[in-house]
């Protein structure tokens, strides 16, 4: 049974919270500091908005192609990217300066969040490296959505930029994912124009300064007739090497970017019937099966001896 000791203490803690309850100053100091975490709100909505689209402002000043689909795609996602972080940091600030107002230590709170955030840094660094990587490569323009790109061992067309990965399409259809954070060297065949470089074999036997003019004749019907293919006309550069059992000349054309690999198919279709045409030879291996059984140098059955390419 309940002592009438403990029955006083009851009646005096429920007097207290009524008379705390009933207290106006503190219901003016309540209000007061309702106001002004009101007023810090609102402050750093502000200056969130500002913030927000002056980074948006600076992104619209940037000259960028309207025909460009892929690089304002670039541009849009870098300015999320911007946007985002100063939400998050102004947004993490007002949440610590709205707490300090009503009494509660922050101090421990920063700490732990310190002591966390370093603990988490060790254990995603190569998530952090991949997403500073992926910054600085939309950032930078170092390549966008549609060039074709060597990363590496690794080439393929550019599918995907993310802030974390890559995605790259080879040419069988494979779709290779590589981490921003281990790009350390790329090569971008798409910026500038190609070149395509074709070596042709001829014989030792034929005429060389024949095989230069006949060579310099494919070269500009080939040109003319597919105009829209190169940049300009396709150059006759000479003997390349002598090799074994052939002479090797170069040709070179510069072409749209990517067009590198079709151009050199159609020149070498060219060079074929071209080369046919003129019954300049192109040397191809031989191999030539001999009969045990000959003697003397002549031969006892025609069909054991076989001439294939």
């Amino acid at each position: 049974m309940a002592t009438n000791q403990d029955v006083q203490e009851s009646v005096a803690q429920v007097d207290k919270l009524i008379n705390q309850v009933m207290d106006a100053d503190m219901w003016i100091r309540f209000g007061m500091k309702l106001l002004i975490a009101l007023i810090i709100i609102a402050a750093f909505y502000v200056l969130t908005r500002v913030l927000t689209g002056a980074v948006s402002r600076l992104f619209t000043i940037r000259k960028i192609n309207e025909q460009d689909y892929l690089a304002q795609r670039q541009n849009e996602t870098l300015l999320k990217l911007l946007q985002n972080a100063i939400r998050y940091v102004l947004g993490i600030v007002m949440l610590l300066t709205v707490l300090s107002q009503f009494g509660i230590n922050i101090t421990g709170l920063v700490a732990s969040a310190g002591i966390a955030g370093l603990a988490i840094s060790f254990g995603a660094k190569n998530l952090v490296q991949d997403i500073i990587t992926g910054a600085f490569i939309i950032f930078e323009r170092q390549f966008k959505v549609g060039d074709y790109v060597r990363v590496g061992v690794i080439e393929g067309v550019v599918t995907e930029l993310g802030i974390r990965t890559t995605k790259l399409k080879g040419l069988n259809g494979e779709i290779h994912i590589i981490p921003n954070g281990q790009i350390l060297q790329v090569t971008n065949y798409s910026v500038d124009n190609s070149f395509a470089l074709v070596d042709v074999q001829v014989s030792y036997d034929e005429d060389l300064e024949r095989v230069e003019q006949v060579l310099h004749e494919i070269a500009d019907r080939t040109t003319k007739k597919y105009v829209d293919m190169f940049v300009e006309p396709i150059q006759m550069l000479g003997v390349q090497t002598l090799g074994p059992s052939e002479v090797v000349y170069r040709l070179m054309a510069e072409v749209p970017p990517m067009q590198h690999f079709q151009a050199g198919r159609l020149i070498r279709k060219e060079l074929k019937q071209g080369l046919e045409e003129e019954n300049i030879k192109i040397p191809y291996p031989r191999m030539v099966m001999m009969n045990p059984e000959q003697k003397n140098g002549g031969q006892t059955d025609d069909s054991k001896n076989v001439s294939t390419p």
